[in-house]
This record gives structure tokens, C-alpha cells and sequence, in this order.
């Protein structure tokens, strides 16, 4: 049996865009501007049989335990039917996704370490889910584009017998415009860790200001 909390299904339930502020996909000159200037989705494919890269559309949500903001981070709206009052409003570009390992067709996959990483442009929301809104509910605090970055050193977790620890993580940022028209910087981490001998933790944190 293998214990993994998949990245699909932690995907977020709750997230965010304005009516009158339509989400625009950041131009290319914008994401470069952002981003390092050599990394693993701009060195070319040398044909290595032992990295996979593909893109996906993608979506992930934490709050904030002590301060209760929900950060949405996300390519595509939630659900079939956007949220008029938050959220993304139509698909956006996918975010890039490298697998590092041995993947051979004939055995299976997850006998071996599978790195995975991931990266890309994202509309990030954030709600105060102590407070009641029409974003989803809750009150609406900032939105606007930003970056997530994530890594997991075994995409696959881990067997009964696994004496390792499995510890992926997510990190985000991004300046957002809050409901009154000013500039937040936001800064986000979802950090998680579960081993057979000590279990599950995580650390999360959305910090907006």
C-alpha cells in the first residue's frame, strides 16, 4: 500500500476573480520577466530517457490555519460554471511539469524515485473564510497573477516498508490588487511530510500585505 496525498486531489474547492476585473493570461515578456533566466523548462530536451515533461491544467488551494486566508491558485475556473463574483473566468496556459526517474514501460513505475517538479504562471485568490462574501462565500481579499513553483521527492510516497520520509511542497507569489484597488504582495508555502514512523505534518501559511 502506498500512503500519497495526490497533487489532483488536494485540488482546490474554493477560489476567485471579480466580475469587472476580467483575469488576463500575463504576456510572455511578463512571465520571463518574473522568472529565472535558465531553468528546467527552458534547457532543451536532450533526449534523456530518465525526465518526462508535459503541461497541465492545474489548480490548488491552502488556508491558513492561524489567520483563516484561503489561497486558490489555479490555470482553469473551479468547476463547470465560474464564479461571477471570483475566479478565473476561461482557461488559461497550463503549468509545466518535469518528472525526474527511471520510467520503464515494462515494471512498474513507482519501484523507483520519481522527482517531480512543477512551475508556472497562475491566478492566485485570496478569501478571508472568516468573513462571509460572495466569492464562494467568503469575502474576497486580492486576486491577480502571480507564480507557483512546486517539488516532491517521490512522486509515488511510500510503501508500508519505506523507511524514507515523502516531502513535497508548494510556494507562490505574486503582487495582487485587493478589493479596494491597492497593490498586495502575497507569498504563500504549503509544506507537507508523512513517513511511516512519524505520520503526517504540514506547515502553511498565506501571507498577504
Amino acid at each position: 500500500m502506498r500512503w500519497r496525498i495526490p497533487i489532483v486531489a488536494i485540488l482546490a474547492l474554493f477560489v476567485a476573480v471579480s466580475c469587472d476585473q476580467q483575469p488576463v493570461s500575463p504576456t510572455g515578456d511578463q512571465v520571463v520577466a518574473e522568472s529565472p533566466a535558465f531553468n528546467w523548462m527552458n534547457n532543451p530536451d536532450n533526449g534523456n530517457f530518465k525526465v518526462y515533461r508535459d503541461a497541465f491544467d492545474w489548480r490548488y488551494c491552502w488556508t491558513d490555519p492561524d489567520s483563516g486566508l484561503r489561497a486558490c491558485h489555479g490555470t482553469v475556473p473551479y468547476g463547470q460554471e465560474p464564479e461571477p463574483d471570483c475566479d478565473l473566468q476561461q482557461d488559461e496556459a497550463p503549468v509545466s511539469y518535469q518528472d525526474v526517474g527511471w520510467l520503464d514501460p515494462d515494471t512498474d513505475w513507482c519501484d523507483y524515485d520519481l522527482k517531480a517538479h512543477m512551475q508556472g504562471a497562475v491566478w492566485i485568490t485570496i478569501r478571508d473564510t472568516n468573513t462571509a462574501g460572495d466569492c464562494f462565500g467568503d469575502a474576497l481579499v486580492a486576486e491577480g497573477w502571480g507564480k507557483i513553483r512546486s517539488n516532491d521527492n517521490d512522486a509515488c510516497g511510500q510503501e508500508e516498508d519505506d523507511p524514507s520520509a515523502n516531502v513535497w511542497s508548494f510556494r507562490s507569489q505574486g503582487k495582487l490588487t485587493a478589493v479596494g484597488g491597492e497593490t498586495l504582495n502575497y507569498n504563500g508555502l504549503a509544506h507537507y511530510f508523512w513517513s511511516n514512523k512519524s505520520g503526517f505534518s504540514e506547515n502553511v501559511f498565506v501571507n498577504v500585505h
